[in-house]
């Protein structure tokens, strides 16, 4: 029960840090100023009208959801990259220990 609880835990601080840290890595991106892609432009259009929202009632909400999209890429990076860290520590410890029992055989 304790090791559920754990990896719960483990899990829940994952994903915390790569909403944070997606946040933070998006508003950095904003910092620079640059004009909205085309592709991007239209990846949002497309979403949009997707689900049914083919015309914005106010147009200036575009930036917002492109930073919106911004955010969520980032964070999806962080987790990314949180997941490889974990899984190099994770194989590290397996292999100390593996060697550690080799030794004291």
């Amino acid at each position: 029960m304790k090791r559920i609880l754990l990896k719960i835990l483990g899990c829940g601080v994952a994903a915390a840090l790569s909403i944070v840290g997606g946040w933070y890595v998006a508003c950095l991106f904003m910092l620079v100023p640059y004009n909205m892609p085309t592709g991007e432009d239209a990846f949002i259009r497309h979403g949009l009208t997707a689900v049914g929202a083919e015309h914005l009632a106010n147009p200036d909400d575009m930036p917002m959801i492109a930073l919106l999209l911004c955010w969520v890429i980032a964070a999806l990076l962080i987790g990314a990259l949180l997941f490889v860290g974990y899984a190099v520590l994770r194989r590290r410890h397996r292999s100390a220990r593996a060697t550690a029992a080799r030794r004291t055989s």
